[in-house]
């Protein structure tokens, strides 16, 4: 049992101790944040940094009536810009006019202006991990054009633009590139790259929409945009990175005679050798396919037929890996980072010889491509109840 006087100086120490307590002396209402979703930069004409924020509104969300921005009802977002001769210059003059404290942490994409990616994008890195607020995990996306055209699309589906940004850059058919990824790869003198997205102008049944499109990959030589990856370079660049998407390849069987067949899994191995004057890369390929659409008429249940649709399929994969080869090669830029590769797989000799001019030997490097396609279920497609024979 405690003694009365002992309980009473315990007492006093714990009433004493509430005098120190400040309470949430450093609080931030939600009410004083203005919460950034998305953001743009672009390089004016005159050399200046143009800075752009979407701020969602809270008093126009509402619940699900009036739609998001671009239909009826209003917008529930709000766009401002600012120019300024560093970033922190634009966004500081930016603040100057907010009755709201601008909150970083919730914005998921940054886009950036065509012209800036062409300057170069070092400079972004310099501002964007000095502030805590910025997660690494942010997507970074090159716009056709100017950045804040992107953000004044007015997307359908989505209440907010920066949400389609968003879903495509991290789709299944797409290959997500976060600040961390651009990074990581700068530090190493390689070289990133970047989904590539433009406005879209679409045309549904009554009005148009202003809807924004993954058109490709940004090809970036160091920090500098040199070119775009589309379409077969794009599927090209994603199976020498192993990253297999959901990709449709569409080629013809005979003149007249086209088949769709998505590529719907598989990977890459590629291992690298190292000859006397010379890099060699051999390069692995296993895909799975699924056929979505056949004008081909070939009776895919006899197995010979089926071997010489795989057979094209695997075709059509060499070439688009083989497209994106050559135009990485033109530019001298590894976008598949396979001088990480080489590094990886053989230290010393990279450190001692390859690294110092690496460009040049990725220019003259040799591939040996062998690519293994199959189609395990090919259904019932090309035998439809107009057809018969079910």
């Amino acid at each position: 049992m405690i003694h009365p006087k002992l309980r009473l100086r315990m007492v006093a120490i714990l009433l004493c101790s509430t005098t120190l307590l400040t309470g949430c002396w450093d609080r931030t209402e939600t009410n004083d944040l203005a919460f950034v979703v998305t953001s743009s930069v672009d390089l004016e004409d005159d050399g200046r940094f143009r800075v752009t924020y979407m701020f969602p509104l809270p008093g126009s969300m509402g619940g699900a009536s009036g739609g998001g921005g671009g239909t009826s009802g209003g917008k529930s977002y709000y766009i401002d810009s600012e120019v300024g001769n560093t970033f922190r210059d634009a966004v500081s003059k930016l603040q100057m006019r907010l009755s709201r404290r601008i909150f970083l942490s919730h914005r998921r994409t940054i886009v950036i202006g065509e012209e800036l990616a062409k300057d170069g994008i070092n400079s972004i890195f310099d501002v964007l991990p000095r502030s805590p607020e910025n997660r690494m995990t942010c997507f970074l996306v090159v716009a056709k054009g100017k950045g804040y055209d992107l953000l004044k699309a007015e997307p359908k589906f989505e209440r907010f633009p920066a949400e389609t940004i968003r879903e495509l850059a991290k789709s299944r058919q797409s290959m997500p590139t976060s600040m961390k990824d651009v990074g990581l790869s700068l530090s190493f003198n390689s070289d990133p790259i970047m989904s590539y997205m433009q406005p879209y102008e679409g045309q549904p049944a009554n009005e148009s929409s202003h809807e924004i499109q993954l058109t490709g990959y940004v090809q970036f030589k160091g920090d500098k945009m040199v070119g775009v990856y589309k379409k077969k370079e794009a599927c090209g660049l994603m199976l020498l990175r192993n990253q297999v998407k959901e990709q449709q390849l569409t080629f013809p069987m005979e003149e007249g005679k086209d088949i769709s067949i998505a590529i719907i899994g598989g990977q890459t191995a590629i291992t690298p050798k190292l000859l006397d004057d010379k890099v060699q890369f051999d390069v692995l390929v296993d895909a799975r396919g699924a056929i979505r659409e056949d004008w081909s008429d070939e009776d895919l249940f006899k197995s010979e037929k089926l071997h010489h649709v795989e057979t094209k399929f695997a075709e059509q994969i060499k070439l688009s890996v083989l497209a994106t080869i050559k135009q990485m090669q033109k530019e001298g830029t590894d976008s598949a980072q396979l001088g990480l590769m080489v590094w990886r797989t053989h230290p010393q000799e990279w450190n001692e010889r390859y690294g110092k001019d690496w460009e040049h030997y990725f220019k003259e490097a040799e591939f040996n491509i062998v690519v293994k396609a199959i189609i395990p279920d090919t259904g019932v497609i090309n035998r439809n109840v107009t057809k018969g024979g079910i």
